[in-house]
């Protein structure tokens, strides 16, 4: 059954048969085109008029051949290194008039598709890739122009895709010997999956270091990127008979997961353990986490990709781009007790007795 006009609203093709004119010289008054002639136009503009009838963005998108709409794919909103890149994304495709959906994938392909297959039905003209998962095929299948696609986070497998990522490896042994240099030896390295090529190159980063500081056999444990991940690791090896004395996290998130785990099971940080992170995330910064971490320059590699990505849909001809962004080591309180800001006395130990008067036994968190 068809939907009455006046609860659909007037289409191209009721203004179309109002004025007795094809769809197509319809199209071509609303873009004001100037083959049309004037008695044609006039009368389509009245039927325009008397109908209330309203372009449809989208339509007037796909017939211009350009929406100015993007896609940034995620793996996982709630990890703060997206909504920094997310932001600083925003931001850079606003300066050129593009709007940007952020697209949360929790790392399948199937979600990829998804939204990928709608977004291009409204016109999509360009992707940020900055999600992990195994999806580039999907990617490519759905947009086959190359010039359309740039990976950031992570490297393409394709060679006639662009990216910008960090040097995921190098930042890995810049920390790695850091930990080394202040007397460390041994040092347990949280990783991420194994599919994910940004965790695979720190971690052997991590394991180059190790191998020239004698240490054939690294402690690595692998999972995912989520802070759940580096809790249950950080506490599995806590517990363990020669516990590490030092903690790589894959990234902050997975920090911050330990971190918590750590202060929870009575742990002082750096005095018991000390722990780093990766991406440099702003929430590292903050005085109650003080977190060394590998910073990727974030802000950084979202406006690259987008400059680049509008670059190519400018239908400029150049190859394909390959930015390796330098990392850079902050160093912060988790791993240097003279750094620690004065907010220790906040965080007690589970098993500290209070010095006032009251009755709190041992066990329970001071507050």
């Amino acid at each position: 059954m068809s939907i009455p006009r006046e609860e659909r609203g007037p289409t191209i093709i009721d203004v179309a048969n109002l004025a007795q004119v094809s769809v197509s010289t319809v199209s071509r008054v609303v873009r004001k085109h100037a083959d049309v002639k004037d008695a044609t136009r006039a009368r389509v503009q009245a039927a325009i008029d008397s109908l209330g009838y309203q372009p449809s963005p989208i339509a007037r998108a796909l017939v211009a051949g350009r929406s100015r709409l993007l896609a940034l794919l995620v793996s996982d909103i709630a990890n703060p290194f997206y909504p920094q890149l997310a932001r600083s994304v925003e931001q850079e495709a606003k300066r050129g008039d593009y709007t940007v959906v952020i697209c949360n994938t929790d790392d399948r392909a199937g979600e990829t598709r998804r939204y990928l297959e709608r977004l291009l039905l409204q016109g999509l003209d360009g992707v940020i890739h900055a999600s992990v998962s195994s999806d580039e095929a999907v990617v490519h299948e759905l947009l086959p122009d190359r010039r359309r696609v740039v990976f950031t986070n992570r490297p393409p497998t394709d060679p006639q895709a662009s990216y910008v990522v960090s040097d995921n490896g190098g930042g890995a042994e810049e920390l790695t010997r850091y930990l080394l240099s202040i007397g460390h030896r041994r040092i347990g390295f949280i990783g991420g999956p194994n599919f994910a090529t940004n965790a695979v190159a720190r971690v052997d980063g991590f394991r180059r270091v190790m191998a020239e500081a004698g240490e054939p056999e690294p402690l690595v444990a692998e999972g995912d990127f989520s802070a759940e991940h580096g809790g249950k690791a950080a506490l599995v090896w806590s517990d363990s008979p020669h516990p590490p004395t030092a903690l790589i996290a894959v990234n902050d998130s997975v920090a911050l997961g330990a971190l918590e785990a750590l202060i929870d099971r009575g742990l002082d940080v750096p005095g018991d353990v000390a722990l780093a992170g990766f991406d440099g995330v702003q929430l590292a910064a903050s005085p109650l986490v003080n977190l060394t971490t590998v910073d990727q320059h974030i802000d950084r590699m979202g406006r690259r990709a987008v400059r680049i990505l509008l670059r190519q849909l400018g239908r400029q001809a150049r190859p394909p781009a390959a930015e390796v962004l330098p990392t850079q080591l902050l160093v912060r309180g988790s791993t240097d007790p003279t750094l620690r800001p004065p907010l220790q006395g906040l965080v007690r130990r589970r098993d500290a007795v209070p010095s006032h008067g009251g009755q709190q036994g041992r066990g329970e968190r001071a507050t």
